[in-house]
């Protein structure tokens, strides 16, 4: 007997809460077992009304029979099976699997903290505070937050209201708004939760996770339910499920808005149940506020959660292939997030394409999955038919024999980014092309794909760390090698340990079903622009509209076709910035010009470059090798032997692929002559020896490092001071800097007359472009690229930024053991930053002017660096310079930022790779990313400050301790 649970009336709901009825056999139930009585709650036990759907409903005191006409009703089918343990799937996922929007943008999160944004920030002025213009976003937080507390709203769900709402671009102000409401305990609630849905928002998960499950489950639930289920889904906390399902039982959450993104994170979770009761518990509450908005979103989930319901239960089955048969996969674009279900036409050439390699086989006989048994749905009956009249349009030169007799091929139709949730018969054959990188709510990718898929690769694309994980990389392992569209693709599955070749772009043989005897467009035609302004003498045609989404696979298909036979016979000349308009349209013969965007786009290389023999030689390699695995597919040989098939028709592919990868990459230079630069700035040096020193027998010289221009000399002083203030050995200061002059010197010496100064103009040192420059820091941080030469008389250094404060003796840190590593520093924690070749995609989008330098920095990344590597934040680093002067750093390394456009931390990450020593988080403490509780160097990366008088921010009271220490020297 399963058991039961009610929640306990007037409490808050929480594991504690609980009151759980069960027989006497399990009456010791422990309440930390809720995680299966909340479970079985969840479950369907028909012909009885789901438990937790009930109490929704009575808690909302909306009864069933006021429902809208969009509700989904409570399904009266066969009894299904008991929900597993709620949270088994999400522990069952990899760690990080769950991507970020804020990934995809380039260096920094808008308006956030940017996790590696080190060094000196926007200018400070000294020693009065100039009042800055107050942003118009922040002005419009303000005065939404104004306008939120004279209507009586509290004031925790005003700030979370207002910092849920507000532009990005206030970030920043309602950051330190909420660091100060934090840091009072008569607010900290408002000031914690507005902080944790700041930090989600700007792509720090698990900051945004450690402050929303700090805060008591009943204010989570009544401030940010949604993101608080969403943080812990990341974090892998089966008890956001637990209380989140809760809030839904109980009520607690009754905004329909709210609710949707309850039921989103719940199916993202693979927990269809609770998926289910959030939406049916939004439905009803749109009765007494309807929303058309939110109706047709809520409609267009549902068939989505039953769907998963049906998978997860197991009361949906896959068809029976009949013996003798051939199952295969058609990919569709379908998803239960609207935003990346695909309404791009281009999606369904590609399925065309990768259609036409079956196709071309004579004797196959196509049959929808399910069809011999009655089974089969009607859209699937649908789809089968359009792809019979591709069949009827293969071209006899692209023919080749089928198996005597023929075969029959059940064809059944799996979603490219959510296959998990499809039925797939046993056994199923798939084209696996294109990209898996559209991910779920913002939550999961789908991929490895269902286990009853057997693809043959080819066509591939990756660029997003995020998708491979350690069980994808084996997942690509197992089913290789992977013919790959692009070779960007090609080094970083070769990196991976992947068996990887170029196969290029499966559009290219979409002319297979195109015959050649067609009428082309006559003279004076108008030209096609497609997806580019279009001019006087043509027409504007996009390939993404809202309709693709909505229409069946079947509909697609026969639209795609429509398209691209009219680009041949319709218009004289296609123009286009997309890749999937300009390969098919070369394919079958159309006039194209290619314009894209970016001729430095990674994910097209060796694809924009290629020449018009390039292209051709491309569909030959992929007509010849795809072949040699679909004859033995159709000819129903065994899963080995149809991939040892494969692995015999690419091995000279592979071996030329591993050929490229490991051609040395011409050596980087630029325009500056580094040694000479290093030599003029060497000879700048002056040394102001401390007039009190403080006696050798407290221990050895702590060396430390920074890098400022004129904009942070007062920011210089309480740097030094904290330093001096905490650490009781000598120190030697080595300010590398510009717009300074003799009376810095002096100022520093007086204040500072146990430290010796060693001082370095830069002033004249210029590194070119450097596209990766962040916002807040200024050229002065690129300076300390050059430590290792100038430096030539110091064995190692601690390099510390402006921006952060000693507060703990330095000598701790200066004696860490570097075991023969270059350098210690923290690795980064935020998602959008921790992977290096992450990193490093990012900084190519940056290269649109130069297509060779994205590539080369991509192989030397790939070359040097194993796949998975961390990148570090820079911000405090003990360097090892005599190992860096070993490896000829400044020589090599100074040139990458001219060509490459990488500011100084991308150098030093691009250098080191994962040779060095993870300092413990202690040493670089950053108030605005984590939960800072025993610092011993505090760091504020990103762009609010502690000297910024206009703004709070947490531990700002450590640096103003400093200022008054200074003050007492003056």
């Amino acid at each position: 007997m399963p058991l039961s649970f009610r929640p306990v009336p007037d409490s808050e709901p929480g594991l504690d809460d609980v009151d759980v009825v069960a027989p006497d056999d399990v009456a010791e139930a422990d309440a930390a077992e809720f995680g299966q009585v909340l479970a079985d709650a969840l479950a369907i036990d028909a012909p009885a009304p789901d438990t937790l759907a009930a109490s929704a409903v009575d808690a909302l005191a909306a009864p069933a029979v006021d429902a809208p006409e969009h509700a989904v009703p409570v399904a009266d089918a066969a009894p299904l099976a008991p929900a597993a343990v709620l949270g088994d799937a999400l522990l069952a996922r990899e760690p990080w699997a769950a991507p970020t929007w804020a990934s995809d943008r380039p260096f920094k999160v808008p308006g956030g903290d940017a996790e590696g944004a080190e060094g000196p920030a926007a200018p400070a002025e000294a020693p009065a505070p100039v009042v800055k213009p107050v942003p118009a976003a922040t002005t419009a937080a303000d005065l939404a937050l104004a306008a939120a507390l004279r209507r009586g709203l509290p004031l925790d769900e005003a700030v979370v209201a207002v910092v849920r709402d507000a532009d990005k671009a206030a970030s920043a102000d309602l950051r330190a708004l909420c660091h100060g409401l934090a840091d009072q305990p008569a607010t900290r609630t408002a000031g914690v939760v507005g902080s944790g849905v700041l930090a989600l928002r700007s792509g720090i998960r698990d900051l945004a996770w450690d402050l929303l499950s700090s805060v008591d489950p009943a204010d989570a639930g009544r401030l940010a339910p949604a993101e608080y289920l969403r943080a812990g889904i990341a974090a892998r906390a089966v008890e956001a499920l637990h209380h989140a399902a809760l809030w839904v039982c109980d009520g607690v959450v009754a905004d329909a808005a709210t609710l949707l993104e309850l039921a989103k994170c719940f199916l993202a979770a693979d927990e269809p149940a609770a998926a289910r009761e959030a939406s049916r518990a939004a439905h009803v509450a749109l009765v007494d506020a309807p929303d058309a908005a939110l109706a047709a979103s809520l409609d267009y989930l549902d068939p989505w959660v039953e769907k998963a319901l049906g998978v997860r239960t197991g009361t949906a089955q896959a068809p029976e292939v009949p013996a003798g048969h051939v199952s295969f996969a058609v990919i569709d674009y379908k998803a239960p997030d609207e935003r990346v279900s695909s309404s791009n036409i281009g999606d369904n050439v590609q399925t065309i394409a990768s259609l036409t390699h079956l196709l071309r086989h004579e004797g196959v006989r196509l049959h929808a999955a399910g069809e011999a048994t009655g089974e089969a749905r009607a859209e699937n009956v649908e789809l089968t038919e359009a792809i019979r009249e591709l069949q009827g349009r293969v071209r006899p030169e692209h023919a080749l024999a089928g198996p005597e007799g023929g075969v029959d091929v059940d064809l059944t139709v799996v979603q490219r980014d959510v296959t998990h949730l499809d039925l797939v018969p046993e056994g199923t054959w798939m084209l696996a092309f294109g990209w898996y990188m559209h991910n779920q709510f913002d939550l999961r990718f789908d991929f490895p794909f269902h286990e009853n898929l057997q693809p043959i690769f080819v066509s591939f694309h990756v660029n997003k760390h995020a998708i491979l994980t350690p069980a994808a990389v084996e997942y690509l392992k197992a089913h290789g090698p992977i013919g790959c569209r692009d070779w960007t693709t090609v080094h970083l599955l070769l990196n991976a340990g992947v068996p990887a070749f170029f196969s290029g772009c499966l559009t290219t043989t979409v002319n297979t079903v195109f015959p050649a005897g067609y009428v082309p467009a006559g003279a004076g035609a108008p030209k096609a622009y497609v997806d580019v302004p279009a001019h006087e003498d043509g027409d504007y045609i996009t390939q993404q509209y809202p309709a693709v989404r909505g229409a069946s696979a079947a509909a697609n298909l026969r639209e795609a076709v429509r398209l691209l036979d009219s680009y041949r016979t319709h218009y004289g000349q296609v123009v286009t910035s997309r890749l999937h308009c300009f390969l098919p349209s070369w394919s079958i013969g159309a006039n194209v010009d290619f314009r894209p965007k970016n001729d430095a786009d990674i994910r097209f290389a060796g694809i924009l470059d290629a020449t018009e023999a390039d292209r051709v030689a491309m569909q030959e390699r992929i007509r010849r090798v795809v072949a040699a695995a679909m004859t033995q597919i159709l000819a129903g040989a065994s899963r080995d032997e149809v991939y040892a098939a494969w692995r015999e028709a690419v091995a000279p592919e592979v071996e030329h692929a591993r050929h490229v990868h490991a051609e040395a990459v011409p050596a980087v230079v630029g325009a500056m002559d580094v040694a000479a630069q290093v030599a003029r700035v060497r000879a700048t040096r002056t040394v102001v020896e401390a007039v009190a020193p403080r006696s050798a027998e407290a221990g050895t010289q702590v060396e430390v490092a920074v890098a400022l221009d004129g904009n942070l000399r007062s920011q210089m002083e309480v740097v030094v001071a904290g330093v001096v203030r905490n650490t009781a050995r000598p120190v030697r200061v080595h300010a590398l800097t510009r717009e300074h002059t003799g009376a810095d010197h002096a100022r520093l010496a007086a204040l500072f007359p146990e430290v010796t100064f060693e001082w370095y103009a830069c002033d004249d040192v210029d590194y070119g472009p450097v596209l990766g420059m962040l916002k807040h820091i200024t050229v002065a941080t690129m300076d300390r690229l050059l430590l290792p030469d100038l430096l030539d008389h110091v064995v190692r250094v601690i390099y510390h930024d402006l921006d952060a404060l000693t507060v703990t003796d330095l000598g701790e840190l200066f004696d860490l053991d570097l075991a023969g590593a270059p350098l210690a520093a923290r690795p980064s924690v935020s998602y959008n930053y921790r992977a290096g070749i992450g990193n490093v995609i990012r900084s190519t989008r940056l290269l649109s002017h130069d297509a060779a330098a994205a590539r080369d920095l991509v192989r030397l990344t790939t070359q040097r660096h194993h796949w998975g590597y961390r990148s570090f934040n820079a911000g405090i680093l003990l360097l090892d310079l005599a190992v860096m002067r070993a490896d000829g750093f400044t020589e090599e390394f100074v040139p990458y930022a001219e060509r490459f456009g990488l500011n100084d931390q991308d150098v030093l990450n691009q250098y080191a790779g994962s040779r060095y020593v993870p300092m413990d988080a202690r040493w670089n403490a950053w108030p605005t990313q984590e939960v800072v509780t025993d610092p011993a160097l505090i760091h504020w990366a990103g762009p609010v400050k502690p000297w910024d008088a206009q703004r709070y921010i947490h531990a700002k009271d450590a640096w103003q301790a400093a200022e008054g220490w200074l003050a007492a020297r003056r």
